[in-house]
């Protein structure tokens, strides 16, 4: 199935973001001005909107769907008609989506928090209002899949990025949203909404003056709820997306939720938000795991005026959920990788993962609370909830947040039941523990049936069950095992004959189907356990406690010298253990495995089993020598 599958058929609206406005710089460390190189190439002019990477989101073809570039779409004239890139692709998502039956909503974001500072200015005055609003116009008569333009702007009245700011802030934000509103509507698109997204914590949040936006045209709110915690900014240590406040007015979903239904705002118009990301801290001592309280260090302040690097994915205090989960959090067994523990803040209703001995701390949204939230979200009849980012998601969290949301499951790929775990809880009273048993956690049973296939016996592996919802013609590829002969690896069916084996042994096969358009699946794996018949196994002769052992003397002549063999020899030792031809390694996304095999230490590059590695090191071997140990 197609990775976009997932996001059209379950996902509404789909926000695009982000759009820049011209004549002010992105707030990064980068010397280059993307917002004037795109406005140029767009032809805009100070204080419209602009796209930021013509190549990304009009030219571009590569994972998109499409079979070659759109180079000689030009910028300027670019309509949704011609246009390849990211645009492009989410105007073919949208009509396959329609053509499916459900509706892909897409959204528009201005701003953000890297190019929130040109706001201040460009809502200051009644012309550059005026010329921003007609750009927002521009933008949706050119490309009109887009039905909502999220106003994003990092803060009313606050610096943000450092962005300039001031008193009028809030006053002005409701006079540019009037005359948005005004100018889609003159030109007959008053079908697009007005939204925007705001800070979740409250006394930011009020600069904006949420009551005045609501007359001006304002239709929703997207909540950030989350980056309650962050460092090395955050005073103290806390949970960045936690559902409940730790204390009476503390940062939460709650609190800004109930904040907002005070206002007088509907709560059908207001979405809240869960992470696909972390917040980690440093050096972290704890005083009580539930409720969280502790202290944390986020290093020495460096010359260049930053603090010294926590541990992050790609930036520092930051971990993407695909590196959670192959690093840190174990859903299927419940439990934290690692050194890394997995604890639950009842209070705040929030988990996060710790190691006691490297002290680094992970604030994070799991399956659990991403689900508490979706249940919060319906019980109060919000309009929905929403990820920054759609990116970081595998879709374990999407799957979780649709559950809380009350949707029924059509079919299940996955049981999602058992991560909805709850991690270790310490009460007020007692002392945390780096004990085993202080962080044991007591979980039920579960009974498993495992199919074991007999050596020597014949089975098909059938692809027949494969479809694409195009119902495009697919073509199958097979990856089958070393010791495994099949007359045709592209076949719908294969039939296999399982050698016959003298102890339990795992064989693994791979399936990739592709369309018409050589649109590829995601790998599917199949693992296959071989066994002896239970008639061949042979009880152990039972010893004979005067049964005389004879040890043969070796003849002076003979050469009592051992023959050489495969056998790696055992005088030198290593750290890894010996390679064993059946064994899969590979098998994990990520996990590259070291083996020690005669005399020298190989990694694995890809999924393998049965390739000896010393025969296969080369550059299209499975394994790479790492040197003699």
């Amino acid at each position: 199935m197609r990775t976009e599958t997932v996001y059209r058929s379950v996902v509404t609206p789909l926000i695009f973001g982000f759009v820049g406005i011209t004549g002010f710089k992105k707030v990064d460390k980068e010397d280059r001005d993307v917002i004037a190189e795109a406005a140029a190439a767009c032809g805009k002019v100070k204080y419209e909107p602009t796209f930021l990477d013509p190549w990304g989101d009009f030219q571009s073809y590569v994972n998109l769907g499409f079979d070659v570039s759109g180079w000689d779409v030009d910028p300027m004239t670019v309509t949704q008609a011609n246009a390849k890139g990211l645009l492009g692709a989410l105007r073919d998502m949208q009509a396959k989506a329609k053509a499916a039956g459900h509706t892909l909503a897409l959204s528009m974001s201005i701003g953000g928090w890297s190019m929130s500072n040109g706001f201040h200015e460009t809502a200051a005055s009644d012309s550059s209002r005026k010329i921003f609003a007609k750009g927002v116009v521009k933008l949706f008569k050119q490309f009109p899949m887009f039905s909502e333009v999220d106003i994003d702007w990092e803060y009313p009245n606050n610096e943000g990025a450092g962005n300039p700011f001031g008193a009028e802030d809030g006053a002005n934000y409701a006079l540019l949203i009037a005359e948005v509103r005004k100018q889609l509507d003159s030109a007959g698109l008053s079908n697009v909404k007005i939204s925007i997204a705001a800070s979740a914590v409250t006394n930011i949040f009020d600069y904006a003056k949420v009551k005045d936006l609501m007359a001006a045209g304002l239709y929703g709110i997207n909540l950030m709820t989350y980056d309650f915690f962050g460092t090395p900014w955050a005073e103290t240590l806390g949970h960045h997306t936690n559902r409940k406040a730790l204390e009476e007015g503390g940062w939460s979903v709650e609190t800004i939720v109930d904040h907002l239904l005070a206002e007088g705002f509907s709560a059908e118009r207001i979405n809240i938000g869960y992470a696909g990301y972390t917040r980690n801290a440093r050096n972290v001592e704890m005083e009580l795991l539930s409720p969280l309280k502790g202290t944390y260090n986020p290093g020495k302040l460096l010359s260049n005026g930053e603090y010294e690097t926590t541990t992050g994915s790609f930036e520092s205090g930051t971990s993407e959920w695909y590196d959670v989960i192959y690093n840190y959090l174990d859903l299927e067994n419940q439990k934290g990788r690692n050194g890394f523990n997995v604890y639950t803040d009842q209070v705040a209703d929030a988990d996060y993962l710790y190691d006691p001995e490297s002290k680094l701390f992970l604030s994070l949204d799991t399956p659990r609370t991403v689900k508490a939230k979706g249940e919060y979200a319906a019980k109060l009849g919000l309009g929905g909830v929403f990820t920054w980012t759609i990116d970081q998601d595998n879709g374990v969290l999407v799957n979780a947040v649709r559950e809380g949301l009350g949707y029924e499951i059509e079919s299940e790929v996955i049981d999602m039941e058992p991560f909805y775990f709850e991690g270790i809880n310490v009460e007020n009273d007692e002392e945390p523990s780096d004990s085993d048993d202080a962080q044991k956690v007591d979980h039920a049973p579960k009974a498993v049936i495992e199919l074991m296939v007999v050596g020597g016996s014949t089975v098909q592996l059938s692809g027949a069950g494969s479809s694409d919802e195009d119902n495009d013609e697919l073509s199958f590829s097979w990856g089958v095992p070393s010791q495994i002969t099949v007359a045709d690896k592209t076949a719908e069916i294969i039939e296999v004959v399982v050698p016959e084996v003298s102890e339990k042994t795992v064989f693994q096969f791979t399936l990739f189907v592709r369309d018409c358009y050589n649109e590829p699946s995601s790998q599917q794996r199949f693992v296959l356990t071989a066994v002896p018949a239970l008639s061949q196994v042979q009880p152990e002769p039972e010893e004979d406690d005067e049964e005389e052992i004879i040890v043969p003397v070796p003849d002076e002549e003979e050469d009592t010298t051992p023959a050489e063999d495969d056998t790696p020899a055992d005088d030198k030792t290593s750290p890894y253990a010996q390679w064993e031809a059946s064994t899969v390694y590979g098998a994990s996304w990520g996990t590259f495995e070291i083996v020690s095999w005669k005399g020298h230490n190989y990694q694995v590059k890809w999924w393998t089993m049965g390739d000896q590695p010393d025969l296969n090191c080369s550059a299209g071997g499975a394994w790479t020598d790492l040197g003699a140990y």
